[in-house]
């Protein structure tokens, strides 16, 4: 079973947590280090959401408050991304869980990647800080039952 029943789920979940964490967190304006818009192509269940930087809040100085570093766009109609990293929702959700390394889903084709990747890896690090967020957003939003169990003590 997937963890995205279909795009509406997907759009609710990860567009919810892309809109009402990521896109306000300190973390947020490192987007501009890519140089362009970001897709995230979804398959199983099909769909796209795209994070497009927002250059007035980069001119005004602002990375977090009144002023999101960049806009979400739900579907295929955005502008042509920079860069693109096509995966299942399944995968996307393993990795905004903090469980999935990025460079080992690539090396394995779990996630495939077009555009200047080397600005992307730079973020990586940062991204450490975003990890947890998705798991306390998801029981935030009553779905918690989609978090791994705990692993419990070792004998």
């Amino acid at each position: 079973m997937t963890v995205f029943a279909d795009a509406d789920v997907l759009y609710d979940i990860l567009g919810g947590f892309f809109s009402d964490r990521v896109r306000w967190t300190d973390e947020a304006h490192l987007i501009h280090q890519v140089g362009g818009p970001i897709a995230f192509i979804f398959e199983r269940p099909a769909a796209q959401i795209c994070w497009v930087p927002e250059t007035a809040s980069v001119e005004a100085g602002e990375s977090s408050g009144s002023v999101a570093p960049f806009r979400l766009v739900f579907g295929p109609t955005g502008p042509t991304p920079l860069l693109t990293f096509r995966q299942d929702g399944d995968t996307a959700h393993r990795f905004w869980l903090g469980l999935l390394d990025l460079q080992q889903a690539l090396a394995r084709q779990q996630v495939r990647a077009q555009g200047p990747l080397s600005r992307a890896m730079k973020l990586l690090p940062h991204l450490d800080a975003i990890y947890p967020l998705y798991a306390e957003y998801l029981t935030s939003q009553g779905h918690g039952d989609l978090l791994p169990p705990a692993a419990g003590p070792r004998p």
